[in-house]
């Protein structure tokens, strides 16, 4: 047993690589489109609108700052049919804390259940993320940074990227005593149109262990707010009377799609060696404070899971700094 795509991939040998079909791309003229779109980027950022702090509606595609002084906390449980071997569970707990209004920081602990054998802690990584700009516009930036001290045995899907799909055929013991750390960075741009909002992540993954592989995947979304999150962010509407407990004015709806882009030397999609996975969110808010959320995501290519069932409790506490120094 071993990760694969969720993090790190296997990759055939180059010999293997052209028996499939592989060409040989320099990876290096991608890159130069990739700088293109991000000068083009940064010109259109450059209309200033209003800055509020909201709740990441998605499970892998990541926007917003958690928002200054607010502790997020989250249980993120997944069932996946795999494709190949038993289906199994993956779980995540989540805490986020906006240090500023722009700097977000936190931790996550991941863990899985694959039928017929014991549940197996995964790792922990620690993340943090900067809002580039002071204000809301036109295009926003967000630079995100992630250590992960994981193993070969987790299977959270937290991001896809490299080649090839999950490994559950190897012992468990060993997987699970073999690490597999990583530096993960993203690139983060979204912008929002009123309640409709829109995210894409570029995502590469540096492997600390040798050889020190950089695999490269993706994630957007496209996203519809609830009435009711509108109207606990806007000034002036935090007493306005909420929606009733069951409400189509407190659900959120939208469309999620995460993949793999390939390595260093072979940059791109091939779609028939990577993970891509697709799917509709939808969030209901519980509560001002509250929130569940639910994915159905559905395999794309030959090496994805068929389907993946995500699901999601989060609770927003504010003023969570100031409320623990009271205490002291």
């Amino acid at each position: 047993m071993s990760r694969s795509t969720t993090d790190r991939a296997s990759y055939p040998t180059k010999s293997a690589r052209e028996t499939i079909g592989i060409q040989e791309d320099n990876v290096f003229t991608h890159f130069k489109y990739w700088k293109t779109v991000l000068f083009a980027g940064l010109l259109w950022a450059a209309m200033p609108v209003s800055l509020h702090a909201q709740m990441n509606p998605y499970f892998t595609t990541i926007n917003y700052p958690v928002g200054k002084d607010r502790l997020m906390l989250m249980v993120l449980p997944d069932f996946q049919r795999a494709r190949q071997g038993n289906n199994f569970f993956t779980g995540m707990l989540m805490a986020e804390y906006g240090i500023t209004p722009r700097w977000t920081a936190g931790f996550m602990v991941e863990g899985q259940k694959i039928f017929g054998m014991p549940v197996t802690y995964g790792g922990l990584r620690v993340n943090t993320y900067f809002h580039l700009l002071q204000r809301d516009h036109l295009l926003n930036l967000t630079l995100y940074g992630e250590f992960e001290d994981l193993n070969e045995a987790g299977l959270y899907k937290m991001e896809v990227s490299g080649f090839g799909p999950e490994d559950l055929s190897g012992p468990l013991g060993i997987a699970r005593n073999t690490p597999a750390r990583t530096f993960e960075q993203r690139l983060i741009v979204y912008h929002n149109w009123g309640r409709l909002n829109a995210t894409f992540n570029f995502i590469n993954e540096t492997g600390l262990e040798a050889p020190h592989d950089n695999n490269f995947g993706y994630a957007l979304g496209l996203f519809r707010e609830s009435a009711s999150a509108v109207m606990s962010t806007m000034p002036g509407m935090a007493k306005t009377q909420p929606p009733p407990a069951l409400s189509l004015r407190r659900l959120g709806y939208g469309v999620e799609m995460i993949g793999a882009l390939g390595d260093t030397d072979h940059f791109g999609f091939y779609w028939h060696r990577q993970q891509q996975y697709l799917g509709p969110v939808l969030t209901y808010d519980v509560t001002p404070h509250w929130s569940v959320r639910l994915e159905p995501a559905f395999g794309l290519s030959d090496v994805s899971d068929p389907f993946v069932l995500r699901m999601g409790v989060a609770y927003m506490f504010d003023g969570f700094g100031h409320k623990l120094g009271r205490l002291f």
